[in-house]
């Protein structure tokens, strides 16, 4: 069945604690009422009718809830910039990001002194650290994607790395497999669960016994990554935001 998604109609603002709030107005017939949301790891606020009519209340219901959405946005997690002395999380271990006059890449691990270096312009750094972790998910991604289908005796069309606030991975219909590059801050076993749980459904597109088998004989009991995943994901959301 096709999915309907909600239409961004405007943006409106909403002042809330003496600050400027942006709020996105949305359009939903699926929606049974109006519904105010904030995003947990973007903090974007929406308000969601059902129906045309009910769009000129929806701004009024958001300011009626505006006690709530401030107690939503006091949890979301406060930015860290891609800059030199920003400490960052890298393959499960916090590393601190160094300005370098010259070194062998545009930007590079020192796995020894924990940190992550990046040489050039100040204006380019950021860049070119984004650049630098990208390229590291990808190819951690391909390697275990790789190894894991061939134990199961399958091939992913094609793996891509995106920046998703939503899902860490995903699989489609087409056999692509698509993976937050925010997973190379996790630790290894966390980003070798999220990666093996889409390859599984390479074989199995669902959730059923026979996909979780699958899953365990890539990498065991899938229980200590889930626990990570949910009392960690939401902080890697911070990085670069």
């Amino acid at each position: 069945m096709r999915r309907i998604r909600s239409a961004l109609l405007r943006r409106e603002l909403l002042k809330i604690d003496g600050q400027a709030i942006e709020v996105s107005v949305r359009l939903n017939p699926r929606a049974r009422r109006v519904i105010v949301k904030v995003h947990p790891n973007t903090g974007e606020v929406s308000v969601t009718a059902p129906s045309r009519r009910g769009l000129d209340h929806a701004l009024e219901f958001a300011r009626r809830e505006k006690d709530w959405i401030a107690r939503q946005l006091a949890r979301v997690p406060a930015p860290v910039a891609l800059a030199p002395g920003s400490v960052v999380p890298f393959r499960g271990h916090a590393h601190r990001i160094r300005q370098a006059a010259s070194g062998p890449a545009p930007a590079w691990c020192n796995e020894t002194s924990r940190e992550i270096c990046v040489r050039g312009q100040p204006e380019h750094g950021e860049r070119r650290l984004l650049d630098f972790l990208k390229a590291e998910a990808r190819k951690a991604f391909e390697v275990r994607a790789l190894e894991f289908a061939a134990r199961l005796g399958v091939k992913p069309a094609r793996i891509a790395v995106r920046d998703t606030t939503s899902r860490w991975g995903s699989c489609s219909s087409q056999r692509s497999l698509s993976f937050s590059w925010r997973l190379i801050m996790a630790p290894d076993f966390v980003l070798e669960y999220v990666v093996a749980h889409e390859v599984a459904h390479l074989r199995e597109m669902n959730h059923g016994p026979r996909f979780w088998a699958h899953v365990r004989t890539l990498i065991g009991d899938p229980a200590a990554p889930q626990r990570w995943l949910l009392a960690n994901g939401r902080d890697l959301q911070r990085y670069g935001a």
